[in-house]
């Protein structure tokens, strides 16, 4: 590594072998950070597709992820006491590696507080850090999803936005969430990265069968997919012709999905599954448009990255999505209002609308690319290093 300053990234989620996409928008801010200085990952993580412990680094230029699992405990009893006295085993561990390989980490972000601060400040002495900033995704402080519960959770939380020195959320919605929680602290706004590299445009074939493309982790309570079929199989019983491409989902959430399609009789429905990143353009560059029914979000990526494909975008008003979509990019639909959700399919379905993909990806460049985003946190960090070194 280079003698310039190195930031840890303390994610409590993280892309597995097991779960390639999950917190795979904190992979790509590590990423985009690594651009202009050091980032160190460290992630331990508990799996039940294993049985031993298995340790990976990956090193990738200024880029370092050092990453343990090991197997879920099969002792009910005692299996969040086992799995705590692990986690905090491991990160003793990936500090002590870490150490022979860069002894000047300077900085520590936390992505997603809880529960990795439960094992930061074991941490923060080994490796000597500084000072620690935030950056929050959890949709659990939202009055919508209501998950922020636990006398443990937030008291942690709470202490850690209060000495952090700055806390990043991805909109203001989210933020003023936190804020009715009474977690105080620095607060500013950054978006996730989209890689506009990738997600780019492309002309589409004219045909008369309107393609429409979901992509989502398919959890109901948040993506109400549920909805989005049940307005799809109305569209089809009255004759109409479309293709409606599933992105996503895991396990439950894959099945209960598939099992609503069939027994809604939805015939021109295809569920992909998780696909890798580097194959998901294909899917919104071969589409019309995206359709997204969210009750609540924080960012909502899929949206970003079917705008850097110049694609068109039906979505709710979700986290702060309407200061975004203009009827130049899409329509906003109310929460819940599937009659509004039907009417804008339709106006796909009959070629009522217009697209700018060129302008639409520009705007997701000067805005959300890797150069944008990495550059923002790296002019943060630099400040930090500047104050550090008049002292």
């Amino acid at each position: 590594m280079n003698n310039h300053f190195s930031v840890l990234f303390l994610p409590s989620w993280y892309p597995t072998s097991e779960y390639p996409t999950h917190g795979i928008f904190i992979r790509n801010h590590a990423k985009a950070l690594s651009n202009y200085c050091n980032v160190i990952v460290l992630y331990v993580y508990s799996s039940d597709e294993i049985l031993d412990v298995v340790l990976e680094h990956h090193s990738n230029q200024n880029f370092n992820e050092y990453i343990i699992a090991f197997p879920k405990s099969k002792i009910p009893v005692l299996k969040s006491f086992i799995h705590f006295i692990k986690y905090q085993y491991y990160y003793f561990r990936l500090c002590q590696l870490v150490k022979k390989h860069c002894s000047n980490i300077h900085y520590a972000q936390i992505n997603v507080i809880y529960p990795v601060a439960l094992f930061f400040y074991v941490i923060k002495l080994l490796l000597k850090i500084k000072s620690y900033t935030i950056f929050e995704q959890w949709t659990g402080y939202l009055k919508e999803d209501n998950s922020f519960n636990g006398f443990w959770r937030k008291m942690i939380t709470k202490r850690m936005i209060k000495n952090a020195r700055k806390v990043w959320c991805l909109c203001e919605y989210q933020k003023n969430a936190m804020l009715q929680h009474q977690l105080y602290g620095n607060y500013e706004i950054l978006g996730n990265v989209i890689n506009t590299n990738i997600f780019l445009p492309k002309e589409k074939t004219i045909s008369s069968k309107k393609r429409f493309i979901h992509v989502s982790t398919l959890d109901d309570k948040q993506k109400n997919i549920s909805s989005i079929l049940k307005v799809f199989s109305e569209i089809e019983k009255e004759g109409h012709h479309f293709e409606l491409i599933i992105v996503g989902g895991k396990d439950e959430y894959l099945l209960n999905a598939k099992k609503l399609a069939k027994d809604l009789n939805l015939k021109n429905v295809e569920f992909t599954g998780i696909l890798p990143q580097e194959t998901l353009p294909y899917y919104y560059q071969s589409s019309d448009a995206l359709v997204m029914f969210s009750n609540y979000e924080t960012f909502c990526v899929a949206v970003y990255e079917a705008l850097s494909c110049g694609i068109y975008v039906i979505t709710t008003p979700v986290a702060d999505l309407d200061k975004i979509i203009s009827d130049k990019f899409g329509t906003l639909v109310d929460i819940g209002n599937e009659q509004q959700l039907k009417n804008a399919i339709l106006k796909v379905i009959h070629q009522q609308y217009k697209t700018y993909p060129d302008e639409a990806h520009q705007l997701v460049k000067n805005n959300f690319s890797e150069e944008v985003i990495g550059k923002k946190f790296y002019d943060y960090y630099c400040s930090l290093e500047n104050q550090s070194n008049k002292l």
